[in-house]
């Protein structure tokens, strides 16, 4: 029974950790594949957005919006973890359902 739980809870683990690194990937991919036809990098529309909104001028390479920019990919990698956790559990539930003998 301890077997199967560590089993089940490295499985979830896996789910998470391969939800991340999609969504890391997804994230970089859209920044490099998407910044011309966007008119800019995720960093230049940070910059934007601290200048419209808190009239703070920058630049793309100014510390504040590296700090900005980890946050934003630091939540993009939680919620896709997130995700990733759901997926592999709603798969684990589905196999366990195909795996059971109510026969008896």
């Amino acid at each position: 029974m301890k077997d199967q739980r560590s089993r089940v809870k490295r499985f979830l683990i896996i789910g998470s950790v391969a939800g991340g690194i999609l969504s890391l990937s997804v994230f970089l991919l859209m920044d490099i594949l998407y910044a011309d036809a966007l008119q800019g990098t995720w960093r230049d529309a940070i910059v934007r957005d601290l200048q419209n909104f808190f009239s703070v001028t920058s630049s793309p390479d100014s510390p504040v919006v590296y700090i900005i920019y980890i946050i934003i990919l630091l939540v993009l990698i939680a919620f896709g973890a997130l995700l990733g956790f759901v997926f592999s559990f709603f798969i684990h539930k589905f196999f366990l359902f195909l795996g059971s003998n109510d026969k008896q």
